[in-house]
């Protein structure tokens, strides 16, 4: 406001120019809804935050990387445009055809002081359905982070991601009874005989393994 209001105005005369624009002080009777979250990302969010802390503390690098797209059409909605002259060859050089054109994924790495030289990684998108997250497949982010990525990292350094890859995943409500069960003899579990599907379900929860993160174990071998 300091911009369009010199520091000199003074509040009333403030008062006065909301007032006169129809603008009037009172309380809302429009109900506001606020999405609670719940207490397990809340406290999850702070554990993050304050290990982040502490890894900034101990002298350690902390990299954040993250992936975007661009298409290869991909123009303005809108601009200034020139209405006093036709769109000729001379007032335009090139003209964008209909569509968005082939998709490609952008992927990089950086810190405080700017992007890490060699994180960066484009590729075609080979998927034409979902978001742009979806369209960058594990293989393809782990040969990345291995040969590129890692190397070029000084050490000490704490990498931030998203989308881990989970490699402790547990059976869940959706799973098949047969994948079920070959996921209880891979671990040498007791099955009982006659077992339902809800059963099985329910000794896999019970031996739920302890979360992993295959991009977690990568980097520490």
């Amino acid at each position: 406001m300091a911009g369009i209001i010199p520091e000199v105005t003074s509040e009333t005369y403030v008062w006065q120019l909301m007032h006169a624009m129809g603008f009037h002080y009172k309380t809302s009777q429009w109900k506001t809804y606020v999405r609670r979250e719940s207490l397990d990302v809340v406290c999850r969010r702070i554990g993050a935050l304050r290990a982040l802390w502490r890894h900034r503390e101990e002298g350690r690098q902390v990299v954040y990387m993250d992936e975007t797209w661009f298409t290869t059409r991909m123009n303005h909605s809108r601009q200034w445009m020139n209405t006093t002259q036709a769109a000729t060859s001379v007032t335009y050089s090139h003209q964008v055809p209909s569509g968005e054109g082939e998709c490609f994924m952008v992927t990089a790495a950086g810190t405080t002081s700017g992007f890490i030289e060699g994180s960066f990684l484009y590729h075609p998108a080979k998927t034409t359905s979902g978001n742009y997250h979806g369209k960058m497949n594990s293989e393809l982010f782990l040969h990345w982070l291995t040969t590129q990525l890692l190397s070029s990292l000084a050490e000490p350094s704490v990498l931030v991601l998203d989308n881990t890859l989970e490699e402790s995943r547990c059976p869940s409500t959706a799973t098949r009874k047969v994948d079920l069960i070959s996921w209880l003899e891979h671990r040498r579990l007791p099955i009982p005989p006659g077992a339902t599907r809800l059963e099985l379900l329910f000794i896999c929860q019970q031996n739920r393994p302890q979360l992993q993160y295959k991009v977690d174990n990568i980097i520490r071998e």
